[in-house]
């Protein structure tokens, strides 16, 4: 009894993240940043081996891209630790709730990625192409970090971004 009680906990504890993140509206907080906002699609379940995830389809310049999101401080830190392939998915988008200058490492991470982020209006601020590296950790891998604050990071495979990327937001209907 007790452990199906947890297991039900756990269900609503699962299924309020879920509707938490049915639609990312990301609001521009005050202090300094313009009060721009960008929202994008709504989310859905990502397909197997990703299904611990959300996905969204997600506008960069003129390209629709179907992409897993990390909008939770345990998805962001997570990131793509141990994966070897993207398919079927683009990239992933790391969604922050205020402009961040946080860092990223390819710590446990086998493929080459190119990073690009994306000021709160979605404009690109900086991109670079990270290293793999599968067997260190995020005190001895290499850091990325962007030039300027950011809002949004899309990690891409190597040379999918094609350089400096175009402004991110919603596909086209």
């Amino acid at each position: 009894m007790r452990r199906s009680r947890g297991v039900a906990v756990a269900a609503v504890v699962a299924g309020a993240a879920l509707v938490g993140m049915i639609v990312i509206v990301v609001t521009q907080v005050r202090g300094g940043e313009s009060n721009a906002s960008l929202s994008f699609t709504s989310t859905t379940r990502a397909a197997p081996p990703f299904d611990a995830l959300e996905e969204a389809r997600v506008a960069v310049g003129d390209r629709c891209l179907r992409v897993l999101v990390a909008a939770t401080e345990q998805l962001r830190e997570r990131g793509l630790r141990d994966v070897r392939s993207l398919a079927p998915y683009d990239g992933m988008l790391f969604v922050f709730p205020n402009s961040s200058d946080a860092h990223f490492t390819m710590a446990n991470t086998p493929l080459p990625l190119d990073i690009t982020w994306f000021a709160p209006d979605g404009k690109p601020v900086d991109h670079t192409r990270m290293s793999p590296c599968p067997e260190g950790t995020d005190a001895t891998c290499p850091q990325y970090a962007s030039k300027t604050r950011y809002r949004y990071a899309l990690e891409q495979p190597a040379g999918a971004a094609g350089g400096a990327s175009g402004s991110i937001g919603p596909c086209a209907a």
